[in-house]
């Protein structure tokens, strides 16, 4: 059941890949297509009979990610951009490609209902292995989904937190509210991991930041 249920889901992963490499540079689609995965929330969305709302590509190597980013930078042209199409945060970025609204920043390329992560890149273990909550840690590459740890975690609502994420782990707790509203729990023992971790790694300058100005990610 659980296999049939992959296999379908990969077949839709692999067509959402497809649209997007037709939305790309010519000159990227075959690198874009040999290095790029998917991973995130949208494979346990499908697995669980839910409609992301996104997907998140990842690729392999920095000089792609930077590539991608360079292309999509030269298209901007601030002093022909609308007022209404200007951006209310800096360093955001909006260009018009193929009859896409594309928004570029320095995290990530938005297309539609895709995004291409550029801040963070390298092979689907290495990358996964970073995220949160381990109901995120799959990935499809390669016409199949892999799994960093258990399966059953795509089957379980309980937040798990990946205690070999290094990073960000205020924006990790500031998260929990969202996944509270789409039904899932945590308990004290896994908000105390995130708790432990700060303590040990302490606060970066980006999430005092964060903190200071009371905003979200």
């Amino acid at each position: 059941m659980r296999e049939q249920k992959l296999a379908e889901i990969s077949r839709r992963l692999n067509e959402e890949k497809k649209k997007l490499i037709t939305d790309l540079p010519s000159h990227l689609q075959d690198d874009f297509a040999r290095e790029g995965f998917i991973s995130g929330g949208c494979i346990y969305s499908l697995y669980n009979d839910k409609e992301p709302k996104d997907y998140d590509f990842f690729v392999e190597s920095e000089s792609l990610a930077n590539r991608l980013r360079e292309f999509f930078m030269s298209l901007v042209i601030p002093e022909v951009v609308a007022d209404d199409e200007k951006p209310k945060v800096k360093n955001i970025y909006i260009v018009h490609y193929r009859g896409h609204r594309i928004v570029v920043t320095k995290n990530a390329i938005s297309i539609g209902k895709y995004q291409i992560i550029t801040k963070f890149f390298g092979a689907p273990k290495q990358v996964v292995g970073q995220f949160d909550f381990m109901h995120n840690t799959y990935w499809h590459k390669n016409n199949r989904i892999d799994a960093l740890s258990d399966w059953d975690f795509l089957e379980d609502t309980k937040l798990v937190y990946n205690e070999q994420r290094a990073r960000d782990i205020t924006g990790t707790i500031i998260r929990v509210p969202r996944f509270i509203a789409r039904g899932m729990t945590i308990t004290n023992v896994e908000m105390s991991k995130m708790l432990k971790k700060l303590r040990d790694v302490g606060f970066t300058e980006r999430e005092n930041e964060i903190i200071d100005n009371g905003s979200s990610y």
